[in-house]
């Protein structure tokens, strides 16, 4: 522990992703785990949105922008939303790599109505994937953001998004859960005690669900046609969803009459 700090409580961060040295060793994880799959979660979402070349796609939580580039290269008008100040930084220096642009904003995605005030009907698609914030707000928050999304999608907009499965139990060598609360789905992270020097404590509360629980959420907020698949990374596809799978896919669209009239004032 930093001597600073021997001897007192250590330093609570209840989201880990504002966390320079959680972000940027997460991002060397990601990069290592995910990116050679990136191409073809790419192709697999511009054939699931549907969405013409050139329209404005939405992509909430998106870290380092591993699909927005992607996306952008692909020829997308692409906004990006993002709570981590580290994974923006790396997403603008790798857009210039790539040379092509994006919009990126940094926020809580609590706050996303903020964001998208005057935005209604605006985006052709949105993504919100790979463990980007939904399930970590709990049941009302998550319903609350899922229909901000669905006030800001055009009509017949489709939504792809992902969290975890919640017939799943997990456990991993960097993170352990400290209890689970069965009745109302919910799983406290903490990372082990050891993990820095700062004197720092990492944890986080995870809202799981299972596919019930995730139709009746994105129904509630007004998408139709809600499909659900297994998700496995770099490997997307409309596969079943096996109790086994880390993560589920939920694909859903906004009606084509369905237009929002500005109702974006959804906030906790």
């Amino acid at each position: 522990m930093n001597s600073a700090l021997s001897g007192k409580e250590k330093v609570l961060i209840s989201n880990p992703w504002r966390n320079k040295k959680f972000a940027s060793e997460s991002l060397d994880a990601i990069d290592l785990k995910f990116l050679p799959g990136t191409e073809q979660e790419v192709d697999f979402i511009i054939k699931e949105l549907g969405s013409a070349i050139g329209s404005a796609i939405l992509d909430i939580g998106c870290g380092a922008g591993r699909h927005a580039i992607g996306l952008a290269k692909s020829g997308y008008v692409v906004t990006g939303i993002d709570v981590s100040p580290t994974m923006l930084a790396e997403a603008e220096i790798r857009a210039k790599q790539s040379d092509v642009k994006l919009t990126l904003l940094e926020g809580d995605i609590l706050k996303l109505s903020d964001f998208l005030q005057g935005q209604a009907d605006t985006f052709n698609g949105a993504i919100c994937i790979c463990e980007s914030g939904l399930g970590s707000l709990g049941w009302e928050k998550d319903l609350s953001v899922l229909r901000v999304i669905h006030n800001c999608l055009s009509g017949g907009a489709r939504l792809i998004l992902t969290t975890f499965n919640g017939v799943k139990k997990y456990r991993g060598e960097r993170i352990k859960a400290k209890s689970f609360d069965f009745l109302n789905g919910l799983v406290h992270w903490q990372l082990p005690d050891d993990w820095g020097s700062t004197g720092e404590k990492l944890e986080e509360f995870q809202r799981v669900y299972i596919p019930s629980e995730m139709i009746m959420l994105c129904e509630m907020a007004g998408f139709i046609d809600i499909e659900i698949f297994g998700c496995k990374p770099g490997e997307f596809k409309r596969q079943p969803l096996e109790p086994d799978d880390t993560e589920m896919m939920i694909v859903c669209k906004k009606s084509a009459d369905n237009h929002s009239m500005n109702r974006m004032s959804v906030k906790e």
